[in-house]
Order: C-alpha cells, then sequence, then structure tokens
C-alpha cells in the first residue's frame, strides 16, 4: 500500500470519529433538555412538581378573623401565618379570593390553586379529596345568643321584627283605605261630609274607620240603613283581626326573646330555632343530630336575623363567633356554653404537592421561636 492510501485511509478513519463524536455530545445535550424541560413544567394537578421559580397560587375565602372580609388587601390571622411561611420558604405568591369556604377545597382540588387558607377544618372526609399541612389553629363549635344584660328598652326595642312590621303596616293601611272607600260610597248621598272633593272625603271616610274599629259604632243607631248594618259590623270585625294580628306578631319575638335565654350549650338545641353556614362542619353537626337550621350566607346575616328574633342561636366556629362577639362592642349579642365538636385547621394542598414539606417545616420553626405566638396574640387577646 502506497503512503498517500495510508494517508487517505487515515484521514478517513479521524472524519468518522469526530462525526460520531458530534453526535453523541448532541444526543447528550438533548437529552439534558428534555430533563430540565420536565423539571420546568408548570402544576395542574396533584402529584405534578412545580418549579422552585414559579408563583403559588393561594385561595381564601372571607371569615373572620382569619380572612377579613371586605378589605382592600387580603387580612387576618391566616393571612399573616401564609405570609411568614411564604418568607420562610422564600417563594412568590398570588391571592385567590373565592366567595365562600365551600368553594376552597374544590379550587385546589381542581388544580386552579396551589394551595388554600382560611378557617379550613380537617376532616377525614376532606383527607380524601386534599392534603393537608400540620395544625395550626385549634378550634371547635359554639353558641351564640342574644345577651341577656341589655337593658329592658334596648332589648323591646332590638326584638321587634321590623321588616315584618313594616309589612304588616302596608297592608293594614291599604285595608283600612279600601274600607274608607267603602264608607265614603254608603254616605255620600245623605252626608254632606263625603259631598266634598274625593281626597276630602276619603280623610272622612278614613276617619270614620277608625272610629268604627276602635269603638265598633257609627252614625245614627235609630235609622241606620242596610248597608251600614251590614258596613260596620264588618269593618269592626277587620279591626279586630288587624290588631290581633299586630299584638300576635310583637309578642312572638318576645317570645323568642325570653328562650334564648335558656340556651346554655349544645344540649338545650333541640327545639330551638338555629342559624348556621351550609357546608361547613357546624352544619354537618346540626345535620347529623336532626336539628335543622336557617342557612345565613354571611355574618352579618346571621347577626340581623339573632337581633331580630328570627333565629334563637348562631351555631358556629368558636373562634368567629367570639371575634365578632367581642368587636360588636354593644353587648347585645353573647357566646356561650363550652366549645364542642374540637376541630383543627389546616393548609389544604393538592395530593402529593411537594410544598407540603416545606410548609410544615416553617410552621414547627414558626412555633419553635415564638412567631406563632405572637400572630396569635395579634389576633386573639386570650389565645385560641
Amino acid at each position: 500500500m502506497s503512503e498517500r492510501d495510508e494517508r487517505d485511509k487515515r484521514h478517513k478513519r479521524h472524519k468518522r470519529t469526530r462525526w460520531l463524536a458530534w453526535c453523541a455530545i448532541a444526543i447528550l445535550a438533548s437529552s439534558m433538555m428534555g430533563t430540565a424541560c420536565a423539571d420546568a413544567s408548570p402544576i395542574v394537578s396533584g402529584g405534578a412538581k412545580p418549579s422552585p421559580s414559579s408563583v403559588v397560587r393561594v385561595a381564601i375565602a372571607p371569615v373572620a378573623p382569619f380572612v377579613l372580609p371586605q378589605t382592600k388587601t387580603p387580612e387576618g390571622f391566616s393571612i399573616d401565618i401564609w405570609n411568614e411561611i411564604a418568607r420562610r420558604i422564600r417563594r412568590d405568591f398570588t391571592w385567590v379570593p373565592v366567595a365562600t369556604q365551600a368553594d376552597v377545597l374544590p379550587i385546589v382540588e381542581q388544580g386552579n390553586a396551589d394551595l388554600a387558607i382560611s378557617a379550613i377544618t380537617m376532616t377525614p372526609e376532606r383527607e380524601r379529596q386534599v392534603d393537608f399541612s400540620i395544625p395550626y389553629f385549634d378550634a371547635g363549635l359554639q353558641i351564640m345568643v342574644r345577651a341577656h344584660n341589655d337593658s329592658s328598652f334596648l332589648s323591646t326595642i332590638w326584638s321587634v321584627p321590623w321588616r315584618a312590621m313594616g309589612q304588616f303596616a302596608a297592608i293594614s293601611a291599604a285595608i283600612v283605605f279600601v274600607l274608607a272607600n267603602l264608607v265614603w260610597l254608603v254616605e255620600r248621598k245623605r252626608d254632606r261630609n263625603f259631598q266634598k272633593p274625593y281626597w276630602r272625603a276619603i280623610g272622612e271616610g278614613l276617619w270614620i274607620t277608625m272610629l268604627i274599629i276602635a269603638t265598633g259604632e257609627h252614625g245614627e243607631r235609630d235609622e241606620p240603613g242596610l248597608w251600614k248594618r251590614v258596613l260596620v259590623p264588618a269593618m269592626w270585625l277587620i279591626g279586630v283581626v288587624l290588631v290581633a294580628q299586630f299584638t300576635a306578631t310583637v309578642t312572638s319575638s318576645q317570645t323568642v326573646a325570653r328562650l334564648q335565654s335558656n340556651i346554655r350549650g349544645p344540649d338545650d338545641l333541640p327545639g330551638k330555632l338555629i342559624g348556621s353556614v351550609p357546608g361547613t362542619v357546624a352544619a354537618d353537626y346540626l345535620t347529623e343530630r336532626g336539628l335543622p337550621f336557617v342557612s345565613m350566607n354571611t355574618a352579618d346575616d346571621g347577626f340581623r336575623l339573632l337581633m331580630h328574633g328570627d333565629i334563637q342561636a348562631i351555631v358556629y366556629d368558636a373562634p368567629t363567633l367570639q371575634y365578632w362577639s367581642g368587636r360588636l362592642g354593644s353587648g347585645t349579642l353573647a357566646v356561650v356554653g363550652p366549645v364542642f365538636r374540637p376541630e383543627k385547621y389546616g393548609i389544604a394542598l393538592p395530593n402529593g404537592s411537594p410544598l407540603r414539606k416545606a410548609i410544615n417545616e416553617a410552621l414547627l420553626s414558626m412555633y419553635e421561636d415564638g412567631t406563632y405566638e405572637l400572630i396569635q396574640k395579634k389576633w386573639f387577646a386570650s389565645g385560641s
């Protein structure tokens, strides 16, 4: 073999070696890029791994004092707890507000939020839907009623069902107006007072109607017409019914107020008018014991129902009732009886979320260094 042929052979062998080396490098680079892309894929459901740089979506629902309602920026005990956790695990986050407590778990379960924090009770049923952090608050249920130490005058004013009274007054006014027109039709041909312009004549009719309702009499006894003999007793009976209905409305509200003084704990709830929020542990507790309840959408709804005598007690989470009882300040509402149905609040996460371990470690460190205690004292003067 000539020297030239030997050089050509070596050149081809080196060329093939360089080509194989470049192929190996390209395959290795492609594999590394694929792995990086897989690690950086966003989380959309339980079990997927989020990127360390992704923004955590935190679902919250208004329930004082854990998440205060109607604030420009989120405030509350749970808000402060999460802010501190996020600082310790070094994660950026964004709030995902939802309307009610019942909405927070479905949002996490469906992958529309990476976690939820509010006043979420940990139960075996919910553990099957989502994962929970270690507990960060000990709670339970309690009962709120109207206070018994308010003055008799204020008690009477608060117990009057003003909405029902307004409806009653409107219906009564309409009935009296119709009766006044009947008096005008009967008397307009024989009585000069009813021969005036219509509205002045109706004024006379209203006055006569009120006299008939009050006394049961009208006009001459010796020469009443047939229509007057029928109209006067009928109007008097209608007046008796109206007065009786008015008395019953006021009396029933006073009876409810008196019955409230008998509520001292959960054993006193049967037979009482109870208010609670559907979809909560409190509602489940009442349902399990066969106790019907009036649905409340917000705390304000419950307080209004309680003060107007439409319900006799509110059964709900003890911290929330204690918070509002202390901040209303008027002394008209009181939390009574012991805390029952003990429960714990936790942070809800999708099943298998890698955030759980970091959150638990942050909570444990907050317990250890006293940060948790400082936040708790800020929102609960006497502790949980």
